[in-house]
């Protein structure tokens, strides 16, 4: 609608009052995780891996280092950092701003979330019907 595009918005600029955001600037779904897992596994996986291990094909195949996602300092950053990295590059990785757009850059940081808590959940945290879908654990 005329007049509701505001560049400096969270979704766009993936910040708050300045600061990293700590939320998505949207509604959570699975339809947006599903969107995120799409484009990290185009965009990201072949660094990253699909599992975001740093262990991809171009990690693989060449001397490049590529941060595992599953470490504690960017398991804990804020989720606007992912969106910062994704729009302006970070050490070897470039932008893509250019290829990514905002909305799917967000998913892609939410799919990243996924992707660390399937490797640091707590079955001790899991209710009973969650454990059973795990194997009757």
């Amino acid at each position: 609608a005329m007049g509701s595009f505001d560049p400096e918005s969270a979704l766009f600029t993936g910040r708050v009052d300045g600061e990293l955001a700590t939320e998505l600037p949207m509604e959570l779904t699975a339809e947006l995780l599903e969107r995120g897992k799409t484009r990290y596994d185009a965009f990201c996986a072949p660094c990253h891996g699909l599992a975001g291990d740093g262990n991809g094909v171009i990690a693989y195949r060449g001397p490049l280092q590529v941060p595992s996602l599953h470490n504690e300092r960017l398991r804990t950053v804020a989720i606007g950092y992912y969106f910062d990295v994704i729009t302006n590059g970070i050490n070897r990785m470039y932008s893509y701003a250019h290829r990514i757009p905002p909305e799917d850059r967000w998913a892609v940081a939410a799919y990243v979330r996924a992707l660390q808590l399937s490797q640091f959940a707590d079955v001790n945290e899991l209710n009973a019907e969650e454990r059973q879908q795990l194997g009757g654990q």
